[in-house]
């Protein structure tokens, strides 16, 4: 910005006042602006015209492009109006440019008009019209449009907007296939898009298939195909994948990395993480960071979460996106708070940084001060989201914070306009549970407007067991073992119930039950780092 703006003053210095008669130099500066500032644009093409220097058809294409944002969507209509009464009305590539420019701002009908009405056309028109339906949903219309074009018309940029048409819709990826079967000829894009169709859809074999008959290959092929493994939870596979590859560039080392945190394999994007930094030796984005410290935190390995901010300060890469976000989040989940504050009072900008840092207090119990926060952020320009408040009900109910939980639920609903999710009213019942208020608990998931999930069902058996309300707990158990979402936890928890008040012929039921069925209690695991070392134990270890 500061050299385009330096640009500007040139152009318009008294200095400059010949070449300002030189349509090319005006085209270069509407161009400047076209992209990061319309407004810009759009007034140096009026001061163009006003300066009576006539615009030709890079003129109008770039003022265009610049107005199809919805402020400037008038002006475009006006620029339209002069290209009808200039020298260049009957130009194809301006009809072609008022296409776009109104399938950009959503009048498909006006895009529409152009096309029927223009003289001549060529493929870019009719590509032009079909992408501007497909981005704009008309599905129907760009298969009508498809079908009466006459083979010679059909390039592949039509072929490959038609395919990734289908592809997109629900449904729609058969039909896609069978589209790419009947292109004439295909080139590495068609390939991309069935394979990148199959994944999205988790058709693994369908998009292996493919891959393995493709006459080329490129580093998007694999990312797909390493992206939808790893979706699908074949960690193993993908990573077979990557080291097959002839070459890798920065986004798959991210794919891998981001693949392997999904599946809660943290050590191993760790170690991917170093080995790209010493094999590779690509210099990580923000993108990279980012997961990497995702991993860290996951592990708690605050002395790999220190190296990390080192290098991002010593790179001077901003904190006002995801990396402070990462930062914050790292250092709350390893214990170290005030290293989380210190992030969050120098990148502190945005609603993301303020989630972490509410959900970081909430998680140690710091409940009142998360409060604070949430009550310091209402007062600033940014709109609080579902994160926001699932940190601030959590907070509550860590701190015991009754009373406050259930005002901030309805704040959520009646001055944020944000329906609960089922994780809002998990909180709720986590608060309610905690509180020994269980009859109101039970109220609320009985009248919750979704069905509640395993989560809801065990937090308040949990609280049944917690506070040694046996009727409660049977009734909630019969609930969850009713709807079928018993598993070992809940089990044990009822078994718990029953032992607090004696009830041993109970236990010894429900401990019959779970032999029958196979159901073994997964113990928690934990890790601490001490000097150095990661140390991971489970419970009932002493050492």
């Amino acid at each position: 910005p500061p050299l385009r703006l330096l640009a500007r003053r040139i152009f318009f210095s008294p200095a400059a006042s010949n070449a300002r008669s030189r349509p090319f130099l005006w085209n270069a500066l509407i161009k400047s602006s076209a992209a990061a500032d319309p407004r810009a644009a759009a007034l140096a093409f009026c001061l163009m015209l006003a300066a009576g220097i006539p615009a030709d058809r890079f003129s109008f294409s770039l003022v265009l492009k610049a107005c199809s944002q919805d402020p400037f969507l008038l002006l475009g209509l006006q620029v339209h109006a002069v290209i009808l009464k200039s020298h260049l009305a009957a130009e194809l590539y301006l009809h072609n440019c008022l296409i776009g420019f109104y399938s950009r701002c959503g009048l498909c009908e006006l895009a529409r008009m152009v096309f029927d009405r223009m003289p001549q056309r060529d493929s870019v028109s009719w590509n032009s019209m079909i992408d501007g339906y497909a981005k704009n949903g008309k599905m129907d219309a760009a298969k009508d449009l498809f079908g009466w074009m006459e083979d010679g018309d059909r390039d592949l940029v039509t072929w490959n907007s038609m395919i990734s048409l289908h592809a997109a819709s629900l449904g729609g990826i058969d039909d896609a296939r069978e589209l790419f079967d009947q292109m004439p000829e295909r080139d590495l894009f068609s390939w991309n898009l069935m394979i990148d169709g199959y994944v999205k859809l988790g058709r693994m074999e369908n998009a292996a298939a493919l891959f393995e008959v493709m006459p080329e290959k490129d580093v998007i092929s694999w990312a797909n195909l390493i992206s939808g493994y790893m979706e699908a939870g074949q960690v193993d596979l993908a990573r077979q994948m990557f080291d097959e590859m002839p070459e890798r560039d920065l986004i798959t080392w991210n794919i891998m990395m981001a693949g392997y945190v999904k599946n809660g394999r943290f050590a191993d994007a760790l170690r991917l993480f170093h080995e790209m930094r010493t094999e590779a030796s690509l210099a990580p984005d923000a993108t990279t960071l980012a997961t990497t410290l995702s991993a860290i935190a996951e592990l708690g390995r605050v002395r790999d979460g220190f190296a990390v901010h080192d290098y991002i300060e010593r790179n001077r890469l901003p904190l006002r996106g995801k990396l402070g976000v990462g930062l914050i989040d790292m250092y709350a989940k390893c214990g170290r708070l005030e290293d989380a504050l210190r992030v969050f009072e120098e990148s502190g900008n945005t609603v993301d940084h303020w989630n972490a840092i509410i959900c970081g207090l909430a998680v140690h119990g710091y409940g009142e001060s998360a409060l604070e926060l949430f009550h310091a952020m209402e007062k600033l320009p940014l709109k609080p989201d579902d994160i926001t408040f699932i940190g601030v009900l959590n907070a509550c109910s860590h701190a015991g914070l009754v009373d406050e939980g259930m005002k901030c639920f309805e704040v959520m609903q009646t001055c944020c306009r944000l329906e609960p999710k089922v994780q809002h009213y998990g909180c709720m019942v986590d608060i309610l549970g905690r509180a020994g208020r269980l009859e109101d608990a039970w109220k609320m998931i009985n009248e919750m407007p979704m069905q509640p999930n395993d989560v809801i069902w065990r937090s308040l058996l949990s609280a049944c067991r917690n506070h040694g309300d046996t009727i409660m707990g049977q009734k909630v158990a019969e609930a969850i073992i009713e709807r079928g979402l018993c598993d070992s936890s809940s089990y044990v928890l009822l078994s718990n119930i029953y032992a607090r008040t004696g009830l041993w012929g109970d236990v010894s039921k429900v401990r019959m039950i779970m032999r029958e069925r196979d159901l073994r209690k997964i113990p928690g695991c934990s890790w601490i780092e001490l000097q150095g070392v990661v140390h991971e134990f489970v419970v009932g270890d002493v050492s």
